[in-house]
């Protein structure tokens, strides 16, 4: 079990920690990390189950309540309106992660309106451009603001009816 604290203002998920901790707080949420990276989305869970209970007690049956559960928060498994919740541009490659990650989801938007990267600043000129780059040894190996050459940015966005949306976006380079 993981816990983590969330944005007051938004319920994005800010860092996450191993252990039960409260998770009562309305900054916090749980989750059962079954992918073992420390992160609430684990791969695979992107469809939380919706047959059965439909009150909104334990959608994805990890026995951690709806109203505690990271999977409910924005930008999470229950939650992906835009992003998916990766992109892995490969050594040598040449990316352009976010328009990459617009792309896998299905389309662009109508407007990137910023791109931030918490504790740290690798890439983010080219990623706020949106320019394309060749993913090298150095982007693999530098100490990103998740892990070693990972990296989570916050994206905001407006859609073609000038809604605007955030969500984050982990890149991992090379893995």
């Amino acid at each position: 079990m993981i816990t983590c604290s969330t944005d007051p203002g938004t319920g994005t998920i800010l860092r996450c920690a191993p252990g039960a901790g409260s998770g009562s707080g309305s900054a916090s949420c749980q989750d059962i990390d079954e992918d073992g990276d420390g992160d609430p989305h684990d791969e695979g869970d992107d469809h939380p189950s919706a047959s059965g209970d439909d009150s909104g007690h334990d959608r994805d049956h990890d026995g951690i309540d709806d109203d505690h559960d990271c999977d409910e928060h924005p930008g999470e498994d229950a939650h992906r309106d835009a992003l998916p919740y990766d992109v892995r541009p490969q050594l040598n490659a040449t990316t352009r992660p976010i328009i990459d990650a617009f792309a896998a989801a299905g389309g662009q938007p109508a407007a990137i309106v910023s791109v931030t990267l918490d504790g740290g600043a690798w890439r983010l000129a080219e990623l706020q451009a949106g320019t394309a780059f060749v993913v090298t040894r150095d982007d693999c190996d530098h100490a990103g603001n998740r892990a070693t050459g990972r990296d989570r940015v916050e994206v905001t966005w407006k859609t073609a009816d000038q809604a605007e949306h955030t969500d984050h976006l982990d890149i991992r380079y090379c893995k």
